[in-house]
């Protein structure tokens, strides 16, 4: 995951399931192969640490108005 990816909470058991949030920030490891993603969810206005673990990309659907080439 990079900057500025938009993401979605992907583990059932988080408060934040399902909320679409983007990428702001990287602050660590939560484990060796786990970092803290720092995420702004605007929903709430706010950012959080939430394990990269339990995040995925949102998928975008192409944009029907940009040019095909």
């Amino acid at each position: 995951m990079e900057l500025g990816d938009m993401v979605v909470v992907d583990h059932p058991r988080h408060p934040f399931y399902g909320l679409v949030g983007k990428v702001i920030g990287r602050r660590g490891n939560r484990t060796p192969d786990d970092l803290w993603m720092l995420i702004f969810f605007s929903s709430k206005m706010r950012s959080y640490l939430i394990p990269e673990s339990i995040l995925r990309l949102e998928k975008t659907e192409p944009d029907a108005t940009a040019p095909v080439h």
